[in-house]
């Protein structure tokens, strides 16, 4: 096996995707799946194909086939042995695509469908099969439902840590992520098979109900501040030394704003009057654009 046969089982031939050193290096740029991945040194990669950069838009845009299962520790707390991990995986007859090892403590199974999936079948079809895993034993990391998921590319090495006792980096070694199986895409009529005989079915999504804006007659300008007194009475003003907090306010903001059904370019013109172009996150200073968009949009998800 090779990791060309690993990313050809994973990838048509004009995919792009992404690979890096980090979570981070692993979002953009775009590279072709053949030959630069083939060939990158990086230790994470996008399981998706995707348009310009990872994000789950872009991921829905180019085709969202892959789905990825890993466990490392079991209920409680203590590390599963490698070749445990492995023989619970196999042991679930689960029609995987490939099966890697992360290099430190976790097996990495990736679920290629050989057509796109549905994104409002996505999570269903993800939690169905967590819940047969689970039945075989398998102590899943639920942070792979993700849909701009990231795995370990194999034969790539990565440099681990080292620590003492007292938790102190001491040192570090270099281990190679190694490539364990390559098998062949799966069909949705073979997982619906697999599922059924483990007395599992996809809960199909229920329809989103339509949302309705609070119906008002006045001015945008109006209907900026009226949210804005909305998130202060929830959260308090915002406050330009928040971290976190600085996006989670913006974002409840921007629903509040759809909620009024207010112009959302009027209201960023507005925003940016009112607290300036950028505002304070985890990940340093965004535009406050950003969040506020995001929750303008997430309410007609959530609905």
């Amino acid at each position: 096996m090779s990791r060309k046969e690993f990313l050809e089982v994973l990838f048509d031939i004009d995919h792009i995707s992404t690979c890096g050193t980090n979570d981070a290096g692993a979002t953009k740029p775009a590279k072709r799946v053949f030959p630069n991945l083939v060939l990158d040194r990086g230790v994470k990669f996008s399981i998706n194909p995707i348009i310009s950069n990872r994000d789950t838009k872009n991921v829905l845009e180019a085709g969202l086939y892959s789905m990825l299962f890993e466990m490392d520790k079991d209920s409680h707390g203590n590390l599963i042995p490698r070749a445990t991990q492995i023989d619970l995986f196999n042991s679930s007859d689960l029609p995987y695509s490939t099966m890697m090892w992360s290099g430190t403590k976790s097996v990495h199974v990736i679920v290629r469908m050989d057509r796109p999936i549905p994104e409002l079948l996505f999570k269903p079809l993800w939690s169905a099969i967590s819940r047969v895993l689970t039945k075989w034993g398998c102590s899943l990391d639920p942070a792979t439902e993700k849909i701009p998921q990231i795995s370990r590319m194999p034969e790539s090495i990565r440099r681990v840590d080292i620590k003492d006792e007292a938790g102190n980096i001491i040192g570090h070694k270099k281990v190679k992520q190694d490539l364990i199986e390559v098998r062949q895409r799966v069909s949705l009529k073979e997982l619906g098979q697999w599922l059924k005989k483990n007395g599992e079915t996809v809960h199909k999504p229920k329809p989103t109900k339509p949302y309705v804006p609070i119906k008002t007659d006045k001015s945008n300008l109006d209907k900026f501040k009226i949210a804005k007194s909305w998130s202060e009475k929830k959260h308090g003003p915002y406050l330009p030394s928040w971290s976190t907090g600085g996006w989670v306010w913006f974002v409840n903001f921007g629903v509040n704003l759809r909620k009024l059904d207010c112009d959302l370019n009027q209201a960023i013109q507005f925003a940016h009057i009112e607290w300036g172009l950028m505002c304070e996150t985890g990940l340093g200073k965004r535009d406050i654009m950003e969040p506020i968009t995001k929750g303008w949009t997430w309410l007609d998800k959530k609905n």
